[in-house]
């Protein structure tokens, strides 16, 4: 399991990067509700915000939890 720091630089992260291009299935999970509100590949990313399944979760609002 990989969690994604939300404290860290994405770009900068090679183990992410790697998961990336290996196409891992992440759960969008809300960090004040503790509930899955998505699931799905990661469309795209940058420092603030990262796309699943089309849409736009804020990294600082969201954990995103690799299911492999």
């Amino acid at each position: 399991m990989y969690i994604i720091p939300s404290g860290s630089s994405i770009q900068n992260d090679y183990d992410f990067n790697n998961h990336r291009y290996l196409m891992v299935k992440v759960d969008v999970v809300c960090v004040k509700e503790k509930l899955t509100v998505d699931s799905g590949y990661i469309d795209d990313f940058n420092e603030k915000l990262i796309v699943v399944n089309g849409k736009a979760f804020n990294r600082h609002l969201f954990m995103f939890v690799s299911k492999s």
